[in-house]
């Protein structure tokens, strides 16, 4: 084991024993599918609150906070029954998504997509497991795929806006897939943190959910020498990681996570 990777299994030791799952996810994305018990609710919430997991955690949760309000006590029964008007009025000009430019129109045509393909196959996870590639990527770009073929409707504005588009990339484009291997992972693995609904998949299928934050830990922890993050690197990093445990190589993406954010802040010790 190189030192790196020592390192890494001592980042991993130190965060299960300082970091209670209460502390990390009571500002993390997943507090929203947290809230509901039902596996549909939860794989519905857990779904939409991956796709926009996108900038800083404060700003994602209080962007979040107003869709969930609009998908209420069952954001199953909420999709399934998606009135687009609504929610186009409710999320209508510019929804606070962090940095990027993200419009309520785009946010409703992929709420809009996705509950076409939960009112078609009953629940995401029927979609997934139609791929033939039973790996991240095949079921990825099965699922996003299907997202994507969706109708969308005049009142939309016909088809999907280059911003909709470009948050459903899928491996097949080469994206890194960050916000739906994270969906993977919560969906997949089963800890504290993660719900484990998914037992058909295998924890050692997923890939790391490659975001600023985990990029800048991997490479400072020399995980991957590519310079540009996307698939590839994504993959990379998470074949260094087997060497750890070829089973569970993902449980290593919350203390990444953790360790990047130090990095950024400078208080850990280079």
């Amino acid at each position: 084991m190189t030192q790196e990777l020592e390192r890494l299994q001592l980042l991993y030791e130190t965060m299960r024993n300082s970091n209670s799952p209460e502390e990390f996810y009571s500002a993390d994305p997943i507090c929203f599918p947290k809230r509901f018990s039902e596996k549909s609710d939860v794989e519905t919430a857990a779904f939409i609150a991956s796709m926009f997991a996108i900038g800083p955690r404060y700003a994602i949760l209080r962007s979040l906070e107003k869709v969930f309000a609009e998908l209420g006590g069952s954001p199953y029964k909420s999709m399934t029954n998606f009135n687009y008007h609504r929610m186009l009025k409710s999320l209508d000009g510019h929804v606070q998504f962090a940095y990027k430019n993200i419009m309520g129109r785009d946010i409703v045509q992929i709420l809009f997509a996705t509950a076409s393909v939960l009112q078609s196959r009953g629940t995401l996870e029927k979609s997934l497991v139609r791929a033939e590639d039973r790996t991240s990527y095949g079921v990825l770009t099965e699922l996003l795929e299907e997202i994507k073929s969706a109708n969308v409707p005049r009142g939309l504005g016909g088809s999907f806006t280059p911003r909709a588009r470009a948050l459903l990339a899928s491996p097949r484009d080469g994206s890194a897939c960050k916000r739906m291997n994270m969906f993977l992972r919560w969906m997949t693995r089963k800890d504290d943190i993660d719900f484990g609904f998914y037992n058909w998949l295998g924890t050692d299928k997923l890939i790391i959910p490659l975001d600023v934050n985990v990029s800048r830990a991997a490479r400072k922890l020399k995980l991957t020498k590519r310079k540009t993050d996307n698939w590839k690197t994504a993959w990379e990093i998470t074949e260094k990681l087997r060497s750890l445990d070829p089973i569970d190589p993902v449980k290593y993406d919350v203390p990444l996570f953790l360790y990047g954010i130090e990095l950024r802040k400078g208080t850990h010790a280079r």
